[in-house]
């Protein structure tokens, strides 16, 4: 009797999958779905970039206006040596300290390039010349390997153009060179179509 049962049931059941099965294959007879190899409509999608500023800089920082304010420049002194703690596991700053991974850079700022006695330039720096004024350590102190392709100096960059104003004006209270600080640049010239045209921005706050 229970045999019987039981081959009721699984006959049922089978019964039941195969009407599934029947009811999916005629649904297919009749509805032939078509799918493209190529999207109808493919969506163009643009990348804003917010808040980035440019990818390349705007110019060199106005060193010459900068610096003169005495009472700026203490303030930019005082964050220039904040800054320099990141660089000390390569560098020392003190009078007559020794080269660690790269030279010592008490008088680097007005120094000529790669003219630190004792310390074992690479071919790039020692055959990149002229010396590190305000502009040559703005630039290097951006982006080392692009400023000097090939040099060692495995450091990325100051890319807070602050930090690295901030760096150079440390860099220069603490060398004994004396480098004239440049003139001034000139304001940029306000026309009467950029004054009638878009609202008046905020002019740039100086480094803090």
């Amino acid at each position: 009797m229970s045999d019987l049962r039981f081959n009721s049931i699984a006959g049922a059941v089978l019964a039941s999958v195969l009407g599934v099965m029947g009811v999916g294959v005629a649904a297919d007879a009749i509805i032939h779905p078509n799918y493209p190899d190529k999207a109808g409509y493919l969506p163009e999608v643009t990348l804003e970039t917010g808040g980035g500023g440019p990818a390349t800089p705007a110019g060199p920082p106005d060193f010459g206006r900068l610096f003169a304010d005495e009472a700026q420049l203490t303030d930019l002194i005082a964050r220039g040596e904040r800054v320099m703690a990141q660089c000390r596991s390569c560098h020392t700053f003190d009078a007559g300290g020794a080269n660690g991974t790269g030279p010592n850079l008490h008088d680097a700022f007005g120094r000529a390039v790669a003219s630190h006695a004792g310390y074992d330039y690479s071919e790039a720096m020692a055959g990149h010349g002229g010396a590190w004024d305000y502009l040559a350590l703005d630039e290097y102190l951006r982006s080392p390997a692009r400023a000097i392709p090939g040099n060692k100096m495995a450091f990325a960059g100051l890319r807070n153009d602050q930090d690295r104003v901030a760096m150079i004006a440390y860099m220069r209270s603490i060398s004994p060179i004396n480098v004239a600080l440049p003139a001034p640049l000139p304001e940029p010239e306000v026309t009467e179509a950029s004054a009638e045209g878009a609202p008046a921005e905020e002019a740039a706050a100086p480094p803090t």
